[in-house]
């Protein structure tokens, strides 16, 4: 007495054969579309904190400047020193800036500067509605806010590809880029008015808020980070760990040969890549 042979289950091979979705969830592909990095809390921590940094800085740009002039009666020739000397470290400190930065961890750069320029510009504000501050300590305030702001810009723009995976880098200066052209739009905009309907030190006060706003941003990040510029890359889950458990798939567990790290070795070969590729060399030629 023979059994009946169970009938193996019919696949439908209709999906497969006519294109449709595959087991990734993405049509006609492999691969699965990357998380939207909006639900990353530690990102929108991040987001938040830069756009009310870049609020910050380029709303102090225009209350300075103007607080010269209304509060010190800056002539035209103080006002263009003034203005050099704000923006004097850019040009002093963004190469430097970057191996600096490389050996601390990102997150730690912008909170510190957050902070000190909360303050320093708290400090300024005060001391200007008490009479008490002139026009070279304006200079000392424009010079070390420029140069603190030097350090968040190139730590910020770190933070992201040691926070993120690499198929979110494009999201992440989306939406980071988005916000610092808005800013650039809107900030100035904001501290003029600030300046035509409160006193000058009130508009400075305000990018001192702005700063603190940052600053309680940043602080909650706790996503640990890679540090580069120490020796052998960390371990990828131990580098930068995600909630679900996952890591950065680029920043593999295994660690590299030393290299050389002093602070001019690190210079001359961000100059040396830099000067390799002609993009690069493009793009600093234009924004020079």
């Amino acid at each position: 007495m023979h059994s009946a042979s169970p009938t193996p289950p019919s696949r439908d091979l209709s999906a497969s054969s006519s294109g449709g979705p595959s087991a990734s969830g993405s049509p006609g592909s492999g691969r699965t579309a990357p998380p939207s990095l909006w639900r990353d809390p530690d990102f929108r921590r991040l987001w938040a904190g830069q756009t009310a940094s870049q609020l910050g800085e380029h709303t102090t740009l225009v209350a300075l400047p103007l607080l010269a002039v209304l509060a010190f009666d800056a002539s035209a020739g103080r006002l263009g020193l003034f203005l050099a000397v704000a923006q004097a470290p850019v040009l002093l400190l963004s190469l430097p800036a970057g191996a600096w930065v490389d050996r601390w961890r990102a997150r730690t750069v912008m909170v510190f500067t957050d902070a000190a320029r909360a303050v320093v510009l708290g400090l300024a504000a005060v001391a200007g509605l008490l009479g008490a501050l002139g026009l070279p300590a304006l200079f000392v305030v424009a010079f070390t806010v420029g140069a603190l702001s030097v350090l968040f810009d190139v730590a910020y723009q770190a933070s992201l590809v040691r926070m993120v995976r690499h198929d979110q880098l494009v999201q992440g200066n989306s939406a980071l880029e988005g916000s610092r052209s808005a800013a650039q739009i809107g900030a100035p905009a904001l501290g003029g008015a600030l300046v035509s309907t409160l006193p000058a030190t009130a508009a400075v006060a305000f990018g001192a808020l702005f700063f603190a706003v940052s600053f309680a941003s940043l602080r909650r990040i706790r996503r640990t980070e890679a540090v580069t510029g120490r020796g052998p890359a960390l371990p990828e889950r131990e580098a930068a760990p995600f909630e679900d458990g996952s890591a950065l798939p680029e920043r593999a567990a295994a660690t590299h040969p030393p290299r050389p790290t002093g602070f001019r070795h690190r210079v001359g070969e961000g100059l040396r890549f830099v000067a390799a590729n002609p993009w690069l060399r493009a793009v600093c030629a234009a924004s020079a």
